[in-house]
Formats: C-alpha cells, sequence, structure tokens
C-alpha cells in the first residue's frame, strides 16, 4: 500500500536516473490518460527534478511544466534498464529516457500543468511533510495536532493529508501502538510529549520504509537483524484477533472516521 515513503523512495531513484535526461518517448494506453496527450507534450522535455509531497511524486522539467501523480490505494511507479522493460503491458504512462524506462500502472490520477500554473489544491493543502528534512517531525506534529479541532480521534486525524502527509494506515496504526496511545483518544487528550512520540515514531517508521521495498514492514521477529526480517511483518496492523506482540491480547480491528479505514490496536499496551 503506498504511502509517504513509496514516493519519497522514488523521488530519490528519478533523481539519480532521470533527473538531467530528456523524455525520448512517451505513450500511455489508457484513455483517460491519453485523453492529455502527454505522448507528444512530453517528448523533448528535459527533466530536472523530482520530488515528493506526503504521497504525490512531482517531476519538474526545463520548460517550466510539471508533472504531478498520486499513486492512490493501488498505483505504482516503475522503473527499468531499457533492455528490462517488460513491452505490450498497459500503463498509464510511460517515460523512456536514454537508458531507462519509468511506467505509472494502475492509476489515472496524472496531470501535466503548464507552465506557470499552480499545483493542485490538494497539493498546497498537505499539512507538514514528516520526511521533509527541514521539517522537525516531533514539534511538528505537536502543533498540527494543536491547531486542529479537539475532539477528533488521534487515528483519524493522522490520516487527514492536511495535518501532517505521508502517514497512511497502516503507519498510523503501528505509530500509534509503537507510542502506547489509543487510536481512539481524543486529538484534545494527547499531551505534548505523546503527539512528539507518535511524530518521531511515524517518521522512524516512514524513513525505514524508503530503504525497503516490497509490503510494509515494521516488525523484525526474533532473531533476525533490524530491517532484515521478512517483508511485510508488523506489530498490529492486518493482525486482527491474533495474540499482541507484546503481551498476548487479541489485537483489535474497527473502522474509523468518515473514510471507514480500519485502524489496528492493542486495548492493553494502548492508553
Amino acid at each position: 500500500m503506498p504511502e509517504g515513503q513509496v514516493s519519497h523512495r522514488n523521488a530519490g531513484r528519478f533523481t539519480r536516473c532521470l533527473v538531467g535526461q530528456t523524455i525520448a518517448e512517451a505513450w500511455s494506453t489508457d484513455p483517460r490518460v491519453r485523453a492529455q496527450r502527454l505522448d507528444t507534450r512530453l517528448v523533448g522535455e528535459t527533466i530536472t527534478a523530482a520530488e515528493a509531497r506526503g504521497k504525490f511524486h512531482i517531476l519538474r522539467f526545463s520548460s517550466g511544466r510539471t508533472l504531478v501523480s498520486h499513486l492512490m490505494m493501488s498505483g505504482a511507479w516503475h522503473l527499468y534498464a531499457n533492455d528490462t522493460a517488460p513491452a505490450g503491458r498497459p500503463v498509464m504512462l510511460g517515460l523512456r529516457v536514454p537508458g531507462y524506462v519509468a511506467t505509472l500502472v494502475r492509476c489515472p490520477n496524472v496531470q501535466l500543468l503548464e507552465p506557470g500554473a499552480p499545483l493542485p489544491g490538494r497539493v498546497k493543502a498537505l499539512g507538514p511533510d514528516m520526511l521533509d528534512p527541514e521539517v522537525d517531525p516531533g514539534p511538528a506534529l505537536r502543533a498540527a495536532l494543536s491547531a486542529i479541532t479537539p475532539g477528533r480521534e488521534i487515528g483519524e486525524a493522522l490520516l487527514d493529508q492536511r495535518v501532517v502527509c505521508g502517514i497512511g494506515n497502516v503507519y498510523k496504526s503501528e505509530a500509534l501502538f509503537l507510542s502506547g496511545v489509543d487510536p481512539w483518544r481524543p486529538v484534545g487528550s494527547i499531551t505534548p510529549a505523546e503527539a512528539e512520540a507518535i511524530g518521531q515514531t511515524a517518521t522512524g517508521l516512514l524513513h525505514t520504509g524508503t530503504l525497503r521495498r516490497g509490503p510494509i514492514s515494521t516488525y523484525d521477529p526474533p532473531g533476525w537483524l533490524p530491517s532484515w526480517g521478512p517483508s511485510g511483518q508488523t506489530w498490529v496492523y492486518g493482525r486482527h484477533r491474533k495474540p499482541c506482540r507484546r503481551c498476548g491480547t487479541a489485537v483489535r480491528a474497527h473502522g474509523q472516521g468518515d473514510t471507514h479505514r480500519t485502524t489496528y490496536w492493542c486495548p492493553v499496551c494502548q492508553r
């Protein structure tokens, strides 16, 4: 599931492989994206920067144009060496530069902005990016929570990208568990120390995620070196009714917030 760790990981990969390169070919097999005529508008553009803001991917070009994409729940950007790129597969957008091919799949949420056009409102409305090196995540989350309605549940607030951005449903449940905070507590009951701990913990997990591909992993089973455990291992996420890895109590799960995203928590370890 793409969260902020994916966009930042991809920004690093694109910076290393695509920035400074000129697009030789662009294509799409999806009519919704083809309507933007990206196959002709992007050819000849030189990529000058690759950025991440929360879960958004941003590519900037020498002409002043900007390509903005969001992976939603299941999209992905793939990067291949030219001679290893699969041929004939459906893609929302494909970009070929000397030596590499980048493809966006399973998500049509991509838009090319003309020079001078502002970033979409959803991007401008984002809160502090927890993986931005200029952001101190603990104080940033403490300040963000102090500015919102105190009756909101902390588990729901962490998913609101206007509060802070980059934390998705997996990291929300995991960060709250590791911080010992019940996801159903109102924001107004979260102490400054708890807010800073949640922010630091979530950012640490996100940073580790930028270094590991595959399913999100936050837990290393006994006997495994840190960050070397099997992929997809978590403390509570996806473990409904299974024993808590710390106390043995059955992990609980329930939909939360207007979007009814499933929250996982331990009723004993989290208060």
